[in-house]
């Protein structure tokens, strides 16, 4: 059974996504948890906290920077998915995994610059609203930190 010809294909696309990206996101993670000073941690320990408090107050305030570059870097990445989907499904996938960047490899194909330039267009739109929205939100979430 050709599981990217099914239902299912979304879901093959997603592990594929994971499987290829979540190593990277988690060296950066523990390199983010080794620059948090330990001696927060102990001040914290003396001052009378909990684990959950030393967490919610230490580890996720100074764990914001990180998370949000690992958000950002994950959205620019699942734009690079394309690829494999193109080796594993072709020119033509089952339509829940048809991507903005099949349509532009096709009217590429098809010598259709009008369509491309505008699908092109489209995508650098989304992608910069979505990265501008990012760093609102973090700004946001860092002036509530400090």
């Amino acid at each position: 059974m050709d599981w990217m010809k099914t239902d299912w294909a979304m879901i093959v696309v997603l592990v594929v996504y994971l499987w290829k990206n979540i190593g990277y996101s988690m060296i950066l993670f523990l390199t983010g948890l080794q620059n948090i000073p330990a001696e927060y941690y102990e001040a914290a320990r003396i001052d009378g906290a909990s684990r959950w408090q030393e967490f919610f107050r230490i580890t996720l305030v100074y764990l914001t920077p990180t998370a949000f570059f690992i958000f950002v870097i994950s959205i620019i990445n699942s734009f690079k998915v394309f690829r494999e989907t193109y080796l594993i499904s072709g020119e033509y996938p089952h339509s829940s995994i048809y991507m903005l960047q099949h349509y532009m490899n096709n009217m590429f194909m098809a010598l259709d610059y009008q369509k491309l330039t505008s699908a092109a267009f489209i995508m650098a739109f989304f992608i910069v609203a979505v990265v501008l929205l990012l760093f609102i939100v973090e700004r946001k979430i860092s002036s509530m930190i400090n």
